[in-house]
């Protein structure tokens, strides 16, 4: 097994296994810590690119909410349906402004009707 020089900086005073695990824990849970900011970044930043696949839009906003719940952040259905809506252009505000109108008690829900994009 080969530990990465990095790592190996962070542990090569430990002297027994469970001191090395806590330090390990440690380490490995503040990546997870910034790949949670990394993903809420690139979900903030998702904005779909006019002309191109509407598929791939919803696709990449679909992973990135599912790696985000594996990492224990879940959005409720009506913040998904906002989030989403929010990464579309200006240029789809009649869309916005219909699913927003249709949706009932004003709930937006990514359950609403599907639309052929």
């Amino acid at each position: 097994m080969r530990i990465d020089d990095n790592v190996l900086n962070h542990i090569i005073g430990e002297t027994d296994a469970r001191a090395l695990w806590i330090t390990l824990e440690q380490l490995y849970a503040r990546k997870a810590e910034n790949n949670k900011i990394f993903l809420i970044k690139q979900l903030l930043a998702l904005k779909y690119i006019d002309g191109t696949s509407m598929t791939d839009h919803l696709n990449n906003f679909q992973g990135i909410m599912n790696q985000l719940s594996v990492m224990g952040i879940k959005f409720d259905e009506e913040i998904q349906g906002l989030l989403l809506l929010g990464s579309l252009l200006d240029s789809w505000e009649i869309l916005r402004t219909s699913l927003s109108n249709s949706a009932p008690n004003d709930v937006i829900s990514m359950d609403l009707p599907r639309v052929v994009f």
